[in-house]
């Protein structure tokens, strides 16, 4: 952006943290992703879900959360719809599947990007957040 603005609307100081909320349904990918964000500087975890439903209520009213790493296939919700759902929360979100996005339902702007689960690294979730806020 611009302005010098997060798509949060806050303009962070050099030293904030990057805010990530995870939303995945296997506990083992939760705690792979937590790792991840924890070496990768600048990033820290504000929290996480497992289901639609459990995202939704976690993330309503919250504006400590810039980004939200949302897993497509959900048990409840998609992640699509649990995306469309939170579009006023102005976190930039991220969805993530091992499918092929290409056989995934089209998603709205209310989703910055795409990402394959097994291509998350530290330097992918840098250039995710670089992408969605340049």
């Amino acid at each position: 952006m611009t302005d010098g603005k997060t798509s949060t609307g806050r303009t962070p100081a050099v030293t904030d943290p990057i805010r990530v909320f995870v939303v995945d349904d296997y506990p083992a990918f939760l705690r792979s992703v937590a790792s991840v964000i924890d070496a990768t500087p600048g990033f820290t975890l504000v929290g996480t879900a497992e289901t639609g439903a459990d995202a939704l209520d976690a993330l309503e009213g919250r504006s400590d959360v810039d980004l939200v790493l949302l897993d497509v296939n959900l048990p409840d919700l998609s992640g699509i719809e649990v995306a469309r759902r939170s579009a006023e929360q102005r976190a930039v979100i991220v969805l993530m599947s091992t499918s092929d996005p290409a056989d995934l339902p089209t998603f709205d702007r209310s989703v910055a990007g795409f990402l394959a689960k097994e291509q998350l690294t530290t330097a992918t979730l840098r250039a995710l957040w670089d992408a969605a806020t340049s």
